[in-house]
């Protein structure tokens, strides 16, 4: 089976369909929102949920909690990311244990 490499994801529609084959389009939609609710606190709700382009910051939170996409070698950049953003979770979960 010949994988492809992901490299970029820039909008809602283009994660969906990339996760359909895993995820019903409810739960990614859901997904999603909240996070957008926790990148984008200062945005109103109407702009989070209308909002078409993600940031490549919110593809890897989507991924470190949902597994990349089936069929799909994550690109170098892309792997980087994911170690970086998943290191920097244990390092405020850690600091939060220790108060």
């Amino acid at each position: 089976m010949n994988l492809k490499t992901l490299n970029y994801i820039r909008n809602k529609s283009q994660l969906q369909d990339l996760f359909i084959s895993q995820f019903s389009a409810d739960y990614i939609r859901k997904e999603i929102h909240e996070i957008l609710k926790e990148t984008r606190k200062n945005a109103t709700e109407g702009a989070r949920l209308f909002a078409k382009n993600i940031s490549t910051r919110e593809l890897i939170i989507f991924m470190d909690r949902n597994g990349k996409p089936d069929g799909y070698l994550l690109s170098d950049e892309l792997k980087i990311m994911l170690k970086d953003h998943r290191e920097e979770e244990l390092t405020i979960r850690k600091l939060q244990n220790q108060f």
